[in-house]
């Protein structure tokens, strides 16, 4: 372990890849954080920001007995690996506020991946019962199309479903799913009403490493990563777009997990949820065998 007091002076911007990352979470496990506590965390980050788009999104006209509307749905979309298990965390605590909440688990539940992840489908199942939340199981996308009303009904979507581990084409159902995502999203524009897509880590599916995207992809009004921003957005602008507003969000990972995986001259992670506001390109030639190395990447506002 390296001594904090030894580390160099933090300045150049470091922006990380699916890869980095993952080597992150294993050593911050190794250290002593357990999957559920960084599930947990990144879950409570991003019911936070959700809490925060449905205010900015709520029904301002008011009749004499309250809103003229019904309570705004929260649709959530999950896949078998760690996304979706961030998903089931988010599901669950924006449920436990007694917002209405729709769960989609767009895969086989005997596919689920982690403990973790399991750990949080049991408590989801148990919410279910107690009817707390909906939650349904789409394995294919004929019984995800069954929904394609309740989906296009919400008021923000929530996708969890493929995150930084995934690679390759796009399966169904989670195929489908992006499909529901973009039309949903574009119903709603069309009819002028209150909408918004939330992505876990990145939009399904940008790549976090270089911005490759898959065919379909999610459109996301706001995207949170967690711990670092990503290489990916950093390095192409179409991915920028797609992810819309980027907020990194820290989820307990301390600085020595980053040891040998990140360069110790770097900036320090957010402290707290910060949104990221990309520069242009500007050339850093003491920082190009970085990953994102020569994007300028700076802090905006804090939420």
């Amino acid at each position: 372990m390296v001594d904090p007091a030894a580390r160099g002076e933090r300045g150049v911007p470091v922006l990380i890849g699916a890869d980095e990352m993952a080597r992150i979470d294993e050593a911050a496990q190794r250290i002593g954080l357990t999957e559920d506590a960084l599930m947990e965390s990144a879950g409570a980050a991003v019911a936070e920001i959700a809490q925060a788009e449905l205010a900015r999104l709520a029904e301002r006209v008011r009749g004499p007995g309250g809103p003229l509307i019904r309570p705004p749905l929260i649709v959530v979309l999950c896949g078998p690996g760690n996304n979706g298990g961030d998903g089931f965390v988010v599901a669950r605590r924006l449920a436990a506020t007694g917002r209405s909440v729709l769960t989609i688990l767009c895969a086989d539940a005997s596919k689920l991946s982690g403990q973790a992840a399991g750990h949080n489908w049991n408590v989801l199942q148990a919410m279910a019962s107690a009817g707390s939340l909906e939650l349904f199981v789409a394995p294919t996308p004929e019984l995800l199309l069954r929904l394609r009303e309740r989906i296009a009904d919400a008021t923000l979507i929530v996708d969890a479903l493929l995150g930084s581990g995934s690679a390759g084409p796009l399966r169904e159902p989670i195929s489908t799913a992006v499909d529901l995502v973009n039309a949903s999203r574009a119903h709603a524009q069309g009819a002028g009403r209150p909408f918004a897509v939330l992505a876990v880590d990145t939009p399904t599916r940008v790549d976090l490493t270089g911005g490759a995207r898959s065919t379909p992809v999610v459109t996301a009004d706001v995207t949170v990563t967690f711990h670092r921003a990503k290489a990916g957005f950093a390095l192409d602008r179409d991915a920028r777009q797609l992810a819309g507003r980027y907020l990194v969000a820290p989820i307990g990972i301390p600085l020595e997990a980053e040891d040998d995986i990140i360069p110790p001259d770097g900036e320090y992670p957010p402290g707290r949820i910060t949104e990221i506001n990309w520069q242009e390109p500007v050339e850093r030639a003491d920082a190009a065998h970085r990953p994102g190395g020569g994007i300028a990447a700076g802090p905006g506002r804090t939420d």
